[in-house]
């Protein structure tokens, strides 16, 4: 899985989950407590579907971790 690249607006580092593909965004919602994306204008265009960088690479780094414990079946 290939991993988001911030957008910094105001001097705060955002992603939006419009730019995972719905199974990680799914992933992501399900993950995250109650109301942590946020509407942010950025040059006149509203941006609904924005979660900060921290907690995006935080859900990053675990998704890995999970994703290599989970056993390799090689028939």
């Amino acid at each position: 899985m290939a991993k988001l690249i911030p957008i910094f607006i105001e001097g705060k580092k955002w992603v939006q989950l419009s730019q995972l593909s719905s199974e990680q965004a799914q992933s992501l919602k399900s993950w995250l407590p109650v109301n942590c994306l946020k509407k942010i204008l950025f040059q006149g265009i509203e941006l609904t579907d924005c979660l900060d960088f921290e907690t995006y690479e935080l859900w990053f780094r675990t998704r890995q971790v999970v994703d290599q414990r989970q056993p390799l079946l090689d028939f």
